[in-house]
């Protein structure tokens, strides 16, 4: 970055409201916080500084995506605080927007010659109740079931927005008591990360002391380089890194695919397809709901490979073993494997307008 920084900024996320109000309190002296919110048509913006002057502004959305419409309001607002020469910020994102939609989009602008070039991110942070963590990776808890849907038709559940932002965040807030949540939390963050366990802990040089690699956070989240992080198994939590550079077999997929998203467990990771080989086909799994859709085309050799955490018996998890094995096309199959390409391969429902 060229030129001086004149408006450092760390962003919080989390799918809870009171953490967000509560994290967003303790910020740390010195810092302003900006909370943003998404009503029906508009984007609440308010503004708290230590000693206690700030505003209040609400944007009208620009459109029907809210979060270019969230962004679209935040910016003008940043380089606002930029220009004022404010120094330090926390940027408190409205309540299931997850970090991947808004901070590459931010990082952009922050490029010499950009609106925000005089800014710089330093931290993602995700707060995560422990205490709720649990159910809400394991059962499959739509947003809207919460009061959280961000519009009228979001389908995403607690669990596929917990997974993302605790695997694209640089620090984690990790509140409760929980010991179950925590060993989840433990194996779905990445082992560069921070995790702290008390509001105390997120002093303003956490928050605010380093700079936010998006190109790493990325890729600790994108399908094809996510990795196995592990952690404590005291709790009979467990986590399987199951990996191949065979292909699926895209009948015994959709016969069988139920046996790789067992009651008690999530996954995310990628796979491909001899009907599809230049696919990169994304797995997700939150309370044995399965989602799969793409990320693009490999730009390497294809592979498959699932991240699969779940809790308790161990019998759960041989058979997930053992049925990734037995889905996965055998050597044998592969000599034919030209012919599934362009073939009707069943799959067509799971990945609509992609050949």
């Amino acid at each position: 970055m060229e030129g001086p920084v004149l408006l450092s900024i760390s962003v919080l996320s989390t799918t809870d409201p009171l953490l967000r109000d509560v994290t967003s309190l303790c910020a740390g002296d010195g810092t302003d916080v900006l909370v943003c919110d998404l009503r029906d048509a508009s984007v609440l913006l308010h503004l708290a500084r230590p000693d206690g002057s700030g505003w209040e502004r609400e944007v009208p959305l620009a459109h029907p995506c809210l979060t270019c419409s969230l962004r679209e309001a935040v910016v003008p607002a940043l380089a606002e605080l930029a220009d004022r020469g404010d120094g330090a910020l926390l940027l408190a994102l409205p309540v299931a927007v997850e970090p991947l939609n808004v901070l590459p989009a931010l990082d952009d602008l922050m490029s010499p010659g950009e609106v925000l070039h005089d800014c710089r991110l330093t931290a993602s942070v995700h707060a995560v109740d422990l205490s709720t963590a649990a159910r809400d990776l394991l059962d499959h808890v739509p947003l809207a079931e919460r009061g959280l849907a961000l519009f009228e038709e979001d389908e995403r559940c607690t669990g596929e927005v917990l997974m993302m932002s605790l695997g694209y965040a640089d620090v984690v807030l990790a509140l409760g008591e929980d010991t179950l949540g925590s060993d989840l939390v433990e194996h779905l963050r990445p082992f560069d990360t921070l995790r702290v366990d008390h509001l105390d802990d997120l002093t303003p040089d956490l928050l605010l002391g380093g700079t936010h690699d998006v190109d790493e956070a990325i890729g600790r989240v994108h399908p094809a380089s996510t990795a196995a992080w592990g952690g404590p198994t005291t709790h009979g939590v467990w986590t399987l890194d199951l990996h191949s550079e065979r292909p699926f077999h895209p009948g015994r997929l959709a016969d069988r695919v139920g046996e790789l998203a067992p009651t008690g467990t999530c996954a995310r990771g990628c796979f491909w397809l001899p009907s599809r080989p230049r696919t990169v086909c994304t797995w997700e799994v939150n309370g044995s709901t399965v989602s799969v859709g793409t990320a693009g085309d490999w730009e390497e050799d294809p592979r498959t490979h699932l991240i699969v955490t779940g809790v308790g018996d161990p019998g759960v998890r041989e058979a997930v073993e053992r049925s990734f094995a037995e889905i996965l096309m055998s050597e044998e199959e592969l000599r034919d494997a030209l012919a599934w390409v362009g073939a009707d391969d069943g799959l067509a429902d799971w990945f609509p307008g992609v050949e």
